[in-house]
This record gives structure tokens, C-alpha cells and sequence, in this order.
């Protein structure tokens, strides 16, 4: 078995873990100013996703700015990324591919991470690998809740955070289910809210998913 940090904390700090995308953003002003407003609604955790050059500056920004957000590296595709989301200052690492050499390469980034899957097989392998928390990544497109009860039967030791085609709608049916601790949300900061700067919009957003989502959002700083 391989040595792993063991990234369960990622899971039990909050049901709803925003990422903000840089595509959406457009700057890392514009992805700072979101990630404020959503934190300011009670989310402690908020990922960039790591879909535009910018994220590294964005990243770097927030960590110097808002000491009170959590801040990383989302959306991770590639075995190149972890490295260079810890030397922006990212605090955590989430993948959204079932890549075996991106989990060695977020294991040598030695921060908190989460890998991802999307097959039974994947979460058989991962959970061989010593993890027990992973991301089921695009968790509607794959059969939403009848697949997370298909993982439960087969992989019943892993846990998830799903992400990917899901809604606010979907927020409670989604907790609900026993291996699931959080719900991965990029829904938070639409692109229309936040290239009109409405930080008030996204910080509604945010504060619904809290409301909706149980149990109670918990503060933590420590991962």
C-alpha cells in the first residue's frame, strides 16, 4: 500500500466545496473578489479550477489577500499541475481525471488532495492505493445517484465528492447518500454575475447552498 495523506478533512470541512472557474472569472481580481464573497456567506474551502493560465496568480492572490479562505487548486487534469499549484500557494489539491500519474504527482506535491474516479474500477484502484476519499467526477453524466449506490456496493471503503452537472436542486438528495460527504459546487459564480462584479449575487448564491445543504457548514482551518 502506498503512503498517503490522508485528504479525509477535505470532505468533513463543509458540505458544499465552491470552485470558481478562470475561464468564467477572466482575472485574478475578478476570481479573488468572488472567492471573498463567497466565503463571506460561511463557505471556508473555494477552489480555482485550473482551466485558464490566470489560476496561478488568482490562486497566489487569494492566499496573500484572504488569509481566512482556504484556497486551491481545482479541476486538476494533468501530472504537471500539482506542482505548480503549491508554489502558488495553494492549500489543497482536487482532481477531475482518473489519471494514476496525476495522484503520484499530487502525493509528491504533499498537500491535502482528493483524486478522482469515475468507475467502480477506478475507485477499486484508488482505495488499493491507500485513499479513502476521492472525487466521482462528472457525477450526473455518470448516473448520479444510482451510480454512487453501485460504488457503495462495490467499493463500499470510498467516500466522495461529487461534482459535475449537479445543481442546487440536487444539493440534499446528494448529501443524503451514505458515501457521500460533500457536494463539489460551480455553481456559486456564474460567468454573467461575475464579469458584472455582482459579488452580492454570488454571495446569495452561496448562502442558499449553505442553507439548503446539511449538516451546518463548520469552520476549520487546519487541514
Amino acid at each position: 500500500m502506498i503512503g498517503v495523506r490522508e485528504p479525509r478533512s477535505l470532505l468533513d470541512v463543509a458540505p458544499v466545496m465552491p470552485v470558481i472557474s478562470m475561464r468564467s472569472a477572466g482575472s485574478p481580481l475578478a476570481a479573488a473578489r468572488a472567492a471573498d464573497a463567497i466565503a463571506e456567506a460561511g463557505l471556508p474551502l473555494v477552489q480555482i479550477a485550473v482551466d485558464a493560465p490566470a489560476v496561478w496568480d488568482a490562486i497566489e492572490r487569494i492566499r496573500s489577500e484572504s488569509p481566512q479562505i482556504v484556497v486551491g487548486a481545482g479541476a486538476l487534469t494533468a501530472a504537471g499541475e500539482p506542482a505548480l499549484a503549491r508554489a502558488a500557494g495553494a492549500e489543497f489539491l482536487v482532481a477531475t481525471a482518473a489519471d494514476p500519474a496525476l495522484r503520484i504527482a499530487m502525493r509528491a506535491a504533499e498537500l491535502p488532495h482528493l483524486p478522482s474516479v469515475a468507475t467502480v474500477l477506478d475507485a477499486i484502484e484508488v482505495l488499493d492505493e491507500g485513499y479513502s476519499d476521492m472525487v466521482l467526477h462528472p457525477a450526473a453524466a455518470l448516473g448520479g445517484l444510482r451510480h454512487l449506490a453501485a460504488l457503495a456496493a462495490f467499493a463500499p471503503g470510498a467516500r466522495f465528492a461529487a461534482a459535475g452537472g449537479l445543481t442546487p436542486a440536487d444539493l440534499s438528495g446528494y448529501l443524503a447518500a451514505p458515501n457521500v460527504g460533500c457536494v463539489i459546487a460551480d455553481w456559486l459564480a456564474p460567468r454573467d454575475a461575475v464579469r458584472r462584479r455582482d459579488w452580492n449575487r454570488i454571495g446569495r448564491l452561496a448562502a442558499v447552498s449553505v442553507t439548503l445543504s446539511t449538516p451546518t457548514v463548520r469552520r476549520e482551518r487546519a487541514l
